[in-house]
């Protein structure tokens, strides 16, 4: 398949479609739920880093079994049972404000359940995408994935920033429902069906098939120490993510418009790194990317902590940039090589224990951040969380990942 043909495939195109505008929606609600958070039920700390937890504990608990569950169906169906509850789950939050019902509780239940669909949702069309290009689009594809999911990331949070402002927190919650409404309406169109692993009718268990899939990642030299390096990233990352909003808004008096904002401004390196990516890998190799990635991502959380009163917008505008310009040119790398190292009745599984292990630092980092926010003060969390980024590529070093030129199609000696 020629480059550039993936816009003559129908059928990525749909769910290129669905995912833009629902990543849209999601950076929406992820700005708006903890100002919804702030404003009205007036949390703590340590109550914001619970809420961030709640997001993406269930990467930790379910992400292993819904593996290998995706490994025995058919993955398009899920993708649109999961974006059709997750718009019915968060339409309920603003008619529990409207009706002066909300509880911390209720946002709670809510952000963990979509937080379970979402693990569903990831894992399924990772491992979907392989089965709608070829092997050889497969950096293409996940790099205009990763594009669109960039501008979302520029695109969310002003639009939050700007409609809390307007309509209040809690109305700004419903463009993230009509998001996954639409993303589910796409999925659904999809014509294409993937193949599904069979073994001659023979009973499988869950539990061996869930080990399966995580040794092969943690045995594999290049997946185990790839997540290891992820894991610590989106540890750092998460705290930041946790204490940020609330060090803007309560240290630095920033209002929830300078807030999204900021974050707008800042994103636009994940914009420019997604659209990168590809001739990135091309030019200096898959593994020399990764490597490079990660070191400046790790650059770019130690900026933050120097954001004080008296100078704050060019240190986190910097540090954000910088960060967000080496995430994706990391993920697309990183993610294109696991789908094309990994076969394709472990797909599911290889995608769920990368989640797990990566993912699961994300719910402890948001629980750190509240804590060490709480006890040694917000600039101090996200002084640790810069330490912990700035050396989180050290865990690629000593193993074949920085050798890599090109997707390999097998275990490199």
């Amino acid at each position: 398949m020629a480059r550039g043909a993936l816009w003559r495939s129908p059928d990525f195109l749909r769910l290129w479609a669905a995912q833009s505008i629902s990543e849209t929606g999601t950076q929406v609600s992820m700005l708006a739920i903890p100002l919804l958070a702030i404003g009205v039920l007036q949390v703590s700390a340590a109550e914001l880093g619970l809420l961030g937890a709640a997001r993406t504990l269930p990467f930790l608990l379910f992400a292993l079994p819904a593996g290998a569950l995706l490994d025995r169906m058919r993955r398009r169906p899920v993708m649109v049972f999961a974006d059709f509850a997750r718009a019915a789950l968060l339409a309920t939050i603003p008619v529990a404000h409207a009706f002066g019902a909300l509880t911390l509780w209720h946002l709670f239940c809510v952000v963990a359940l979509v937080g379970l669909l979402t693990v569903f949702f990831d894992v399924a069309y990772q491992s979907f995408l392989p089965s709608l290009v070829d092997r050889a689009q497969l950096t293409e594809g996940n790099a205009k994935l990763t594009t669109t999911r960039s501008a979302a990331e520029v695109i969310g949070p002003g639009v939050a920033g700007t409609l809390v402002g307007a309509i209040g927190a809690a109305v700004t919650i419903v463009v993230d429902a009509v998001s996954y409404l639409l993303s589910g309406l796409l999925c659904w169109r999809i014509r294409r069906e993937e193949p599904v692993s069979t073994t001659g009718g023979a009973p499988r268990s869950l539990r061996r098939e869930i080990v399966e899939g995580l040794v092969f990642v943690v045995r594999h030299p290049l997946l185990g120490r790839i997540g290891i390096c992820a894991g610590l990233t989106n540890f750092a990352s998460s705290m930041t993510t946790v204490l940020l909003p609330l060090y803007m808004v309560r240290s630095l008096g920033y209002s929830p418009g300078l807030v999204g904002l900021v974050l707008a401004i800042a994103g636009l390196g994940l914009v420019v790194g997604a659209v990168c990516a590809a001739r990135l890998s091309t030019r200096f190799g898959v593994g020399r990317t990764i490597v490079g990635s990660a070191i400046a991502s790790g650059a770019g959380l130690v900026l933050i902590p120097f954001a004080g009163p008296a100078l704050s917008l060019p240190f986190l505008i910097a540090g954000k940039v910088l960060f967000g310009l080496s995430v994706p040119l990391f993920n697309i790398a990183q993610i294109s090589l696991r789908q094309a190292v990994t076969p394709h009745r472990l797909l599911g599984r290889m995608n769920a224990s990368m989640r797990f292990l990566v993912w699961s630092t994300i719910s402890l980092g948001s629980l750190a951040a509240g804590l060490l926010g709480e006890v040694f003060g917000m600039r101090a969390a996200l002084v640790v969380a810069s330490v912990i980024g700035a050396l989180s590529w050290l865990a690629l070093m000593w193993s074949p990942v920085p050798r890599l030129r090109e997707l390999p199609s097998e275990l490199p000696a």
